[in-house]
């Protein structure tokens, strides 16, 4: 069976989200912050590592003339240009920006795996990392959970440190609220005409983003300075040109 149609939906839910997907509050916040981390990532003619790639649907951020290998372990969507399990096989200062988003959580060793990105960047080249908060973890496997000061913590001694937060409290409460929804439109749509529960839950979906959108809004006017329950963090850093 050809690739190109979960391919390509794969890429425009995480590139092109719609007011109708559950989860697009959650991903329109990443997507605003990893915009400007993922243009300054590398220079044209550089070379940037894009570890747990996926179906590589942010490459169109970075710099015009900029070449992106994706590593992943596994190649489900065709677009992997190295497939292995091993965290990374790849040569010493080899690439002048890395990029890991929404995958580094499942680096079973966080300090080795911070090493390695350290190792295989140029020095004074930068990497990106987004890993979820809020979001279902699987019992099976390892997974971690960072808060920014955890994050932080994890690249100390690296240049241009900065975290962010994709979202707060109320881009959290969307995500959680439509993910539960998202569950229940899968049951229903076992027992009844698919289409029609499709259509039903889209308009839920976007009712929900709505006021997640309003809710965010104003937490955004009257945000703590200290407490956060956000969804999603993204690390942007740069290995010191010294090193």
């Amino acid at each position: 069976m050809s690739r190109g149609g979960p391919l390509r939906a794969a890429r425009r839910t995480r590139r092109h989200p719609r007011p109708w997907q559950f989860d697009y509050l959650h991903l329109r916040r990443l997507l605003d912050d990893l915009r400007p981390a993922l243009a300054r990532i590398a220079e044209p003619g550089g070379v940037v590592l894009d570890v747990f790639c996926g179906s590589r649907p942010y490459d169109d951020l970075v710099a015009p003339g900029v070449r992106i290998v994706g590593l992943d372990v596994d190649d489900r969507f065709g677009v992997a240009d190295i497939v292995t399990a091993e965290f990374l096989p790849c040569p010493d200062g080899g690439y002048d920006g890395v990029a890991c988003i929404e995958a580094f959580h499942y680096v079973t060793d966080p300090a080795h795996g911070v090493r390695e990105l350290k190792r295989v960047v140029k020095p004074g080249g930068r990497v990106v990392v987004a890993v979820p908060v809020v979001w279902e973890y699987d019992r099976a496997i390892v997974e971690h959970r960072y808060t920014s000061g955890s994050l932080r913590q994890l690249f100390d001694g690296w240049d241009d440190v900065v975290v962010v937060e994709n979202g707060g409290r109320a881009v959290a409460w969307t995500l959680l609220t439509g993910t539960l929804l998202h569950a229940c439109e899968e049951e229903l749509g076992r027992r009844l005409p698919r289409s029609a529960v499709r259509a039903t839950f889209a308009l839920a979906y976007a009712g929900l983003n709505v006021v997640g959108a309003a809710l965010d809004a104003i937490e955004q006017r009257r945000r703590n300075p200290h407490h956060v329950l956000a969804p999603n963090i993204m690390l942007t850093a740069r290995r010191p040109a010294d090193d």
